[in-house]
């Protein structure tokens, strides 16, 4: 018989939870561990059925620990309890492959009805679990959409790809995948008019016509960027979408990222003086404007260097540096190592360096 594991550093609510499921759930032999060390040597000797698993803070750490119960036991479901918001939790859960989770304090009933789920989705097929990996990520990227927050919405769509591609290693089942959660994308879309929605129907019938299984990983997250901006150039101009000013701003900005984008330009966009701008997007963001466009030119090399083969200047030129050594004199003094020394680290030594 399977045996559910809760792993909880607080003893009184690991009784309050084992009391809970010992009165719902019928012949349900519970383990209840507090440390780290010890859950993952219960994955690792015992036939678990279920992990649940409280985390007060999704640090560097619990993060951490979360991939190692996934990487030691890969079928064994894991249930995430936490306190905080939906939307600062649910990016984590889903970015770490796991299958749900709870805000505390929850009742009772909700424990038990996501613990029976999961065990059933235990029994699923790899193509059922595929399916629900794809639609979390799709309901995600609709919470998203209603935030109007463009660089929400392409993490989300990056997550999901880092996530199909760690755990899937048949490129037809990815394939399949990707075009399907596209068509999801394309349907996210359908509200905003037959004109939208054709364009959008477009990319992904093109994407269908060129994608073969040599497509990089890269290749696809640009496709599925390239939908959104379709979907945020309505939000943009279209005033019946209340978009806040200021959100609208940081949209335009990470939109026009690889462009060369200027302070004058987006001061120009948001009608305000450089001067003036300079002052509230500081107290918007926390930085000044260069650091803010240089931070996310870097994180987009980060991707490319990780994720393709493109040569460094190649990628200087594409993030509009129009010197390869100034580029990797940035990358540096942001992330510790030049851009070659980045890609021999990370990614073994890639060809195109």
């Amino acid at each position: 018989m399977g045996q559910i594991l809760v792993m909880n550093e607080n003893r009184m609510e690991r009784e309050i939870t084992r009391n809970i499921l010992s009165e719902g759930l019928d012949s349900a032999e519970i383990i209840l561990v507090s440390e780290e060390e010890t859950t993952m040597k219960m994955l690792r000797e015992r036939e678990v059925e279920l992990l649940i698993a409280d985390v007060p803070k999704f640090d560097l750490r619990r993060c951490n620990m979360m991939a190692r119960a996934k990487q030691v036991s890969p079928d064994t479901p894991i249930l995430v309890t936490s306190v905080g918001i939906r939307a600062d939790i649910a990016p984590h859960v889903w970015r770490l492959g796991l299958q749900d989770y709870l805000l505390k304090p929850c009742r009772p009933a909700w424990l038990l009805a996501s613990v029976r789920a999961l065990k059933r989705d235990a029994s699923l097929t790899s193509d059922d679990r595929e399916e629900q990996r794809r639609e979390q990520y799709l309901k995600l990227l609709a919470e998203q959409m209603r935030t109007f927050c463009y660089k929400k919405c392409t993490d989300v769509a990056k997550d999901y790809l880092d996530s199909l591609h760690k755990d899937v290693h048949n490129r037809s089942i990815i394939r399949f995948q990707v075009l399907r959660f596209a068509e999801g994308v394309a349907q996210l879309g359908e509200s905003l008019g037959a004109a939208v929605q054709a364009k959008l129907v477009c990319i992904v019938e093109q994407f269908k016509l060129r994608f073969d299984q040599q497509v990089q990983k890269y290749d696809t997250y640009l496709v599925l960027k390239k939908m959104l901006n379709v979907i945020f150039t309505v939000f943009d101009e279209d005033c019946s979408y209340q978009v806040d000013s200021e959100q609208k701003v940081l949209n335009y900005i990470d939109r026009h990222i690889k462009e060369g984008i200027s302070l004058e330009q987006v001061a120009e966009y948001a009608n305000m003086s450089s001067y003036y701008f300079s002052r509230i997007f500081k107290k918007i963001t926390g930085v000044n404007f260069i650091t803010y466009v240089t931070d996310c030119k870097i994180a987009i090399a980060q991707e490319m260097l990780e994720d393709t083969d493109m040569p460094v200047i190649s990628i200087a030129y594409e993030l509009s540096y129009s010197e390869a050594n100034y580029f990797s004199k940035a990358f540096k003094r942001k992330v510790g190592m030049t851009p070659t020394e980045y890609r021999e680290f990370y990614c073994g030594g890639q060809s195109g360096k």
